[in-house]
């Protein structure tokens, strides 16, 4: 349960244990406890060409977004869900729409026309939320249209659709 509201932040350096325990958490492949892991997780952090943020009660880390962006020559910016895990403890309480609200409305100002995401971004949870959310199925890929941004900033309202477990 949530006590206090929620917060976005970019992730810091000093996040990866509690990131890394949401995605262990989650089911999903952690960096592994090694100084190698750490360092490119500080890469990760450091790199404002992508966006990692962390959603935050009080000082703790209860959920991440990460999304990655390729920009085109001739054609508009990418952007790719890469990452977005939820504590567990706060599911089903609007987490995961708060990151995903903000993942589209800073993919839309990169001049991104949709945010993807493919199988090996997340949980069977995950891509489940993503089609409770508004997100479009395409086989192994789901996405998210961003040239409506009523629909975007609409993204994160309300809690989910179904009680179901919310990554």
């Amino acid at each position: 349960m949530l006590f206090g509201s929620v917060r976005h932040r970019r992730a810091r350096r000093t996040d990866f244990d509690a990131i890394r325990t949401i995605v262990e958490a989650s089911g999903l492949s952690a960096p592994a406890l090694e100084r190698t892991a750490l360092r490119r997780f500080r890469r990760v952090v450091a790199d404002l060409g992508a966006d990692l943020y962390v959603a935050e009660v009080e000082t703790r880390v209860i959920g991440v977004v990460h999304v990655t962006y390729a920009r085109h020559l001739a054609g508009p910016a990418e952007a790719q869900l890469a990452l977005l895990a939820v504590a567990p403890e706060v599911r089903r309480q609007g987490v995961g729409r708060g990151l995903v609200a903000l993942a589209a409305a800073r993919a839309q100002r990169r001049g991104c026309g949709a945010l993807r995401c493919g199988a090996a971004a997340g949980s069977d949870h995950t891509r489940a939320f993503l089609g409770r959310t508004g997100w479009r199925g395409r086989g192994e890929m789901h996405e998210f249209d961003l040239a409506d941004p009523a629909r975007v900033s609409a993204a994160g309202d309300g809690p989910p659709a179904h009680p179901q477990r919310e990554s």
